[in-house]
């Protein structure tokens, strides 16, 4: 075979054979496409109605617009017939009324000049065979009506479609008489700026953005489309924005569905105006708390912003559930100290020797966000922590991260301390200073994180007064994480058969394996057996290897239900 001396880009004509799978054969879809074409012919005012006619129910959508004059404009695929100047400011493909193919439609139009319009009818067969179709006239109102064959499961779908379709479009529509409600795309913004033929939104109202939220109007057709948005620090809601196409040309939508944007240099310059706009409304804010890469973007896009407003949430030691962080209130105008992010053990355990400014400031939580602005960085911070653990003639110094220091076990040793070291440096140029703090308790899990209860060294100071229900909490707050397999029990399942378990430790560890043992049969009874004694009465227990023995108590003073029984303790009735 001979090659071509040369080629050129052509239609084949087998894709009219396929036109029926060019758009999604919905209802949204055809109301869209013919109010886009009503707008672009001029029309004041498009009608949307549903007629019963000889059996059959139609969609009828009419606008009084400049008509059609040609009729082969309207199944020419690709030929829109559209003046130059609207071809060069909205793109039209030529393609919109081909969302119509496979139904049964006919078209009435008729221009303003025209003495008679013309009408023809579109059998469903019709949109892929090209077979000739009959033009004749009629006697219509200038402007175009279309009516549409309509399946069931449009007149389910109908007036939703309809009113969407109207939401954001530019001219007054009806369905069936009444005024669909319309809404400004940008109504709510906090600022509003033109840019090129577009309209670009401010808005300061979500802490996140649905994948289903349209972020671009064209004239009544909504798209998705990511654009800039700018999260502060610890803020719940984000500034964003919507855009309206007024005329932009060089901002194309992807044909022939037209349901996203073609991503051009178009888009991008769009892309970094809208991203100017959100900081320049925040710069007319009172305050903001951008971390300072978003500042120096800001800069960068020749918006100039104070820095961040200079406060950080006070420090609550974290828990390994979680990974749970507690803000505490605001710190400002007053000495703060920097608490650097470590795990739950160091944090709980070194909380409980830092009660109150002992350190000479307020803790608060280390925001590595705010880096780079002056007043963060000339702040004092905690650059070290390990715990010193006395036992017998020998000092063990443990560090986060490291491993549980051999011969470890858990009960009292001779002494805890915590090595605290603060530097006024951000880059921990400067000299430390080190505080020496006593510890009452120092509980190490396995992983350093969360870990089964077993493998856990508790150890206690000589003078340490914690009772068994804290020390149980502490065990909780440090090691406890529930599964989240699809097989695992509830969270709450989960938390009280473990905080059960700790009350055990506790109890054994505290008050001996007596009161352990005792407290263990106490849960059990507690959660199992109790409510099975009637109201008012009591149950004497005798148990052992021999046996279980009860007896209900004669004369026995009943406990007041509404009083909780302690969870925890050595001996006492059940």
């Amino acid at each position: 075979m001979s090659l071509p001396a040369s080629i050129h880009a052509s239609v084949s004509s087998a894709l009219l054979g396929r036109v029926t799978r060019i758009f999604n054969n919905s209802v949204g879809d055809v109301l869209v496409e013919t109010l886009q074409n009503a707008r672009r012919a001029g029309a004041n005012r498009v009608d949307i109605d549903v007629l019963e006619e000889g059996g059959r129910s139609l969609l009828v959508i009419r606008d009084d617009g400049t008509g059609i004059a040609d009729p082969a404009k309207v199944l020419t695929l690709g030929d829109s017939g559209w003046d130059a100047d609207t071809a060069r400011r909205e793109d039209p493909a030529g393609m919109g009324v081909f969302s119509l193919a496979g139904r049964h439609v006919e078209i009435r139009s008729r221009t303003a000049l025209a003495e008679m319009g013309w009408r023809v009818e579109i059998p469903a067969d019709a949109w892929e065979s090209g077979v000739p179709l009959a033009i004749e006239t009629c006697d219509v109102e200038p402007g175009t009506e279309i009516r549409i064959d309509m399946p069931d499961a449009w007149s389910r779908d109908l007036a939703a479609a309809a009113a969407n379709a109207a939401r954001h479009y530019p001219l007054p529509v009806r369905f069936r008489g009444e005024a669909l409600k319309q809404v400004d795309f940008l109504a709510g913004a906090c600022r509003i700026e033109n840019w090129q033929g577009c309209r670009i939104g401010v808005f300061h109202d979500r802490n996140h953005l649905p994948a289903s939220y349209p972020r671009i109007n064209f004239h009544g057709l909504t798209v998705l489309c990511p654009l800039p948005s700018v999260t502060e620090v610890d803020g719940g809601e984000c500034w964003h924005v919507r855009v309206d196409i007024r005329d932009a040309p060089a901002l194309q939508l992807v044909l022939p569905a037209r349901k996203e944007m073609v991503q051009n240099s178009a888009l991008e310059a769009l892309r970094e105006a809208a991203e100017a706009a959100i900081y320049r409304a925040l710069a007319r804010a009172p305050g903001h708390r951008l971390a300072h890469a978003q500042w120096l973007r800001a800069q960068k896009l020749g918006i100039e912003l104070p820095e961040a407003e200079a406060w950080l949430h006070g420090w609550f030691s974290r828990t390994a559930d979680d990974n749970g962080i507690h803000h505490g209130e605001r710190v400002v105008d007053r000495p703060m100290i920097l608490f650097p992010d470590s795990e739950p053990a160091f944090e709980q355990c070194a909380g409980r020797a830092l009660r109150g400014e002992v350190l000479g400031g307020t803790l608060v939580r280390e925001q590595s966000a705010f880096a780079g602005y002056r007043w963060y960085d000339s702040l004092p911070r905690i650059c070290s922590l390990s715990f010193v653990i006395g036992a017998g003639d020998s000092e063990v110094r443990y560090e986060e991260s490291e491993a549980t220091p051999p011969d470890l076990v858990s009960g009292q040793v001779a002494s805890i301390m915590l090595d605290v070291a603060v530097s006024s440096s951000q880059d921990g140029t400067a000299k430390s200073v080190t505080y020496s703090l006593p510890v009452d308790v120092l509980i190490l899990p396995e992983d350093g994180w969360s870990t089964d209860l077993d493998e856990t060294v508790i150890l206690l100071s000589p003078k340490c007064a914690i009772d068994p229900c804290d020390l149980a909490d502490l065990l909780i707050d440090i090691c406890f994480c529930a599964c989240d397999d699809v097989d695992a029990d509830s969270w709450e399942t989960q938390q009280r058969n473990f905080q059960m378990r700790a009350g055990q430790i506790a109890n054994a560890l505290l008050l001996g394996e007596d009161a352990a043992i005792l407290a263990r049969i106490r849960d059990v009874i507690q959660e199992e057996i109790r409510w099975l004694i009637p109201l008012g009465r009591q149950v004497s227990m005798l148990a052992g290897g021999n046996g279980v023995e009860l007896t209900f108590v004669a004369n026995a003073i009943a406990h007041d239900p509404g009083v909780p029984l302690p969870e925890y303790q050595s001996s006492g009735p059940v």
